[in-house]
């Protein structure tokens, strides 16, 4: 059941889910034709918001993008003041097609910041690209529509599609580069263009209808908000050494808790050893260890990284006995499992034929806890100093152990 909420909650199933929502209030007509009045000034009001957005977070890739949702929008919010005459024909032609080829372009350029000389030049690219984009549709004509609609593909999908053969290609070449390139990314601001695109792409490609348009353009801006929104608590609240919560998550945490609970705080013995025997880069390896470890902690104890190699485990209405037994199983399964340090002097590549095992060598790898009960009139930051004085406690009884206050 866990699994299935963490499943259900990712940033795919979030995005996924507006794109469907906009597929089924499309299909089945949901929403009268007034209220697509409030759908066009909502869909600037959260262009703009996402713009604001990624300027304040730095992030030229998607400011960039979001600006092809923008001018778009306006092209069909306001024909006769940007345009001498629109053609219907020419919009639903070349506007997919810049699309798709601007987000190729766009999202090939490494990010680097929106004020930077690569954000420049990012978003120099962006506005040649839609430059180019307003020329063609100022002076799209009978031929060039012509040309977009040679046949390309020996397969009939006009059943399916209302796009030429070259628009459909160009798309799904830059929805599949986009995809698989967004899989070598965590940050959810890279991964976001390609649900942006999809969202653009649905009425561009089946659609052709400017109400559907613009609902889709705001799904879009919305993606882009949600992905924004993410990386910036990712970066308050996950500790990016380790991946699980940090401290301040955990200081969250405490303006939640109930009149019961229980705080464990955990070090691990002789870090300082590893540092300095065999440097930082195991050092770090470590600490991802016992954060694994520790978010494996039954009886619905969750971890934080306090700081350092000291990490604090929180049990919230929970029996005392069960969060001591959840924390000795733990403790002793990092113990078992010792740290495997491989010879620095070992092949970059596997050989064919192996005559002997690399050389492995496993430290003994060990954490004290420290463990504090909640009382009535006392503060979680009060009840985690006893826990820290459990703490010292167990370091001074020999480490590898569990006390409790």
């Amino acid at each position: 059941m866990q699994r299935f909420k963490e499943a259900f909650f990712t940033f795919h199933t979030l995005c996924f889910g507006m794109i469907l929502v906009a597929l089924l209030i499309t299909y089945f007509h949901l929403l009268p034709n007034y209220a697509y009045y409030f759908v066009w000034q909502s869909t600037f009001v959260f262009l703009l918001i996402a713009l604001a957005l990624s300027v304040y977070f730095n992030k030229s890739k998607l400011f960039v993008l979001l600006l092809f949702s923008l001018f778009f929008t306006m092209c069909l919010a306001f024909p006769n003041t940007l345009f001498t005459q629109l053609s219907v024909s020419a919009f639903w032609h070349l506007a997919p097609l810049i699309t798709a080829l601007g987000y190729l372009l766009i999202y090939a350029l490494k990010e680097r910041g929106l004020f930077s000389s690569f954000g420049a030049l990012r978003t120099g690219v962006g506005i040649l690209i839609l430059s180019s984009g307003y020329l063609g549709l100022n002076y799209f004509s009978p031929s060039i529509e012509k040309a977009l609609n040679t046949p390309l593909l020996h397969a009939n999908i006009h059943a399916l599609t209302k796009a030429s053969d070259f628009v459909l290609i160009i798309s799904l070449i830059a929805l599949l580069f986009i995809f698989l390139i967004s899989l070598l990314f965590e940050a959810q601001s890279q991964k976001a263009p390609f649900w942006m695109l999809s969202a653009q792409m649905i009425p561009y490609l089946f659609l052709h209808e400017s109400n559907a348009f613009v609902l889709f353009s705001l799904m879009s801006a919305l993606i882009a908000i949600s992905a924004l929104v993410h990386d910036a608590y990712r970066m308050a609240y996950i500790d990016t050494l380790t991946g699980i919560p940090s401290r301040r998550a955990l200081e969250e945490r405490f303006l939640r808790l109930g009149s019961s609970y229980l705080i464990a705080m955990v070090d691990i013995d002789f870090f300082k050893k590893f540092n300095d025997t065999f440097g930082h880069d195991i050092g770090d390896d470590v600490l991802k260890l016992v954060a694994k470890e520790l978010t494996q902690v039954k009886n619905g104890g969750k971890a934080f990284r306090y700081g350092g190699e000291e990490f604090t485990i929180l049990f919230n209405g929970k029996k005392k006995e069960e969060c001591i037994m959840a924390l000795e199983e733990v403790r002793e399964a990092i113990f078992r499992r010792g740290f495997v340090i491989r010879d620095k002097n070992r092949p970059t590549k596997t050989p064919k034929k192996s005559t002997h095992k690399p050389p492995l060598k496993k430290e003994r790898l060990s954490v004290s806890i420290g463990v504090a009960l909640s009382q009535k009139g006392k503060t979680p930051q009060e009840i985690i100093k006893e826990a820290d004085g459990a703490l010292y406690k167990a370091k001074e009884s020999g480490r590898n152990c569990l006390i409790c206050s």
